[in-house]
């Protein structure tokens, strides 16, 4: 009989002890959730870092984050943004709206205020397209369009045909082969420029206007706005080709020479001078 009562009470007692857990639980989740949605969470300031191509209140507008509004309310339910103290949905909107956005972070700096911090992408060339000049980054991003980028200093591409692009996204897949030509291109001509055996006033990159990478055997670059230049097919285009280039342009034309020079026909073309 007292086996069976000791087990009872023991019994009784385990429970208890749940129940007990079980409300203190629920009570801190509630004390936790009040906590979160009082006004002590409240935004008093919101702070933005890293942004050079959009000012403060620009990032700030996409986010949905409202001075005076609870940081906890403006987020919902998300999860993962709850235990990381961290706006997921304000980030992605970031960088869905903000092309130059690389990578946003939204934190809570506990209590009220909140740090948004941007990794912005940066212009690489210009590429002109319908009767406008996009800018891409040298991820091959498509940044913004601009009617006048003078002020830019890039070097221009030619030769993408954009289809089924739009500004934020990536090039297409076959932009994105000829954009690495491109890119492989001015590596090469980097390499030459930055040697120390040549004068460096005589640097090939200097003077590109553009590089157009419309054909694959047939890479096509203007130089000076006077002298194009065939440079053949993209796996052949290396220091020696373009040394002999730097010796014609540089060494052998006048500063008024107009024409063109073909590397399709060897690695020592005669200038063909225009008529």
């Amino acid at each position: 009989m007292d086996r069976k009562y000791k087990r009872k009470i023991r019994k009784r007692k385990r429970i208890l002890k749940f129940v007990r857990f079980i409300l203190l639980t629920v009570l801190s989740l509630l004390t936790i959730v009040f906590l979160a949605l009082s006004p002590l969470f409240n935004i008093s300031a919101i702070y933005v870092s890293g942004n050079s191509n959009y000012n403060n209140n620009e990032i700030i507008d996409v986010t949905n984050l409202i001075i005076g509004n609870n940081w906890f309310r403006t987020n919902g339910l998300d999860l993962k943004s709850i235990l990381l103290f961290r706006s997921i949905q304000a980030e992605k909107s970031i960088e869905e709206k903000c092309h130059y956005v690389k990578k946003a972070t939204v934190r809570l700096n506990i209590p009220d205020g909140v740090n948004i911090t941007v990794t912005e992408r940066q212009p690489y060339v210009i590429s002109p397209y319908s009767g406008a000049n996009l800018l891409i980054d040298v991820e091959g991003y498509i940044l913004d369009s601009k009617q006048e980028v003078s002020d830019y200093n890039l070097p221009v591409i030619h030769g993408l045909s954009f289809d089924n692009s739009r500004l934020g996204q990536a090039l297409n897949a076959e932009d994105k082969k000829k954009f690495d030509m491109y890119k492989m291109v001015v590596e090469e001509i980097n390499a030459l420029d930055n040697d120390k055996v040549y004068d460096s006033d005589k640097a090939i990159y200097n003077v590109v206007d553009y590089i157009d990478v419309t054909d694959w055997d047939n890479i096509q670059i203007m130089l000076d706005g006077r002298v194009r230049v065939n440079l053949g097919n993209y796996k052949k285009i290396g220091n020696y080709r373009l040394s002999f280039l730097r010796e014609i342009f540089f060494n052998k034309l006048d500063e008024t020479d107009k024409g063109y020079l073909d590397f399709t026909t060897g690695d020592a073309p005669s200038f063909i001078p225009d008529k």
